[in-house]
């Protein structure tokens, strides 16, 4: 199953030139996270990153689907609406941001797991330690 990048991609290139300027005017205009400097030159990879990295993959497509509607592009925002749907579903859907998790937290498994012994390596470092399978760093 595709990605959420992938799905909104897909998605914005099935409009047309004039649309996807449109619809880079909701964004910019309804979204406070996105300013109209970013989106001047905004691509669909730039339009579509920019979203997920602003609002977390679930809610860039919740964005997305109602600024098609906003478009009457209906069918359209219907699609990806269903394909988000039928991926969440299956759970398999691979988002650059576990679904649920704040957007603005770091993807560093480490980070909150720091470890004094092995310069916040974490709890596998410790582990693998524990085993004998690691020397201590001197």
């Amino acid at each position: 199953m595709a990605s959420v990048k992938e799905m909104l991609k897909n998605s914005l290139m099935d409009l047309v030139k004039a649309e996807l300027k449109e619809f880079r005017w909701h964004l910019e205009n309804d979204h406070e996270c996105i300013s109209n400097s970013e989106m001047e030159e905004a691509d669909i990879f730039d339009t579509v990153n920019k979203m997920v990295r602003c609002f977390g993959p679930d809610e860039a497509v919740k964005i997305a689907v109602d600024m098609l509607r906003k478009m009457n592009q209906n069918n359209l925002a219907e699609q990806l609406e269903n394909k988000h749907k039928q991926a969440q579903a299956e759970g398999n859907m691979k988002t650059s941001v576990p679904v649920g998790a704040d957007s603005k937290q770091s993807l560093d498994p480490f980070q909150n797991n720091r470890s004094p012994e092995w310069g916040g390596l974490g709890p596998i470092a410790n582990r693998l330690w524990g085993a004998g399978h690691m020397m201590p760093l001197i």
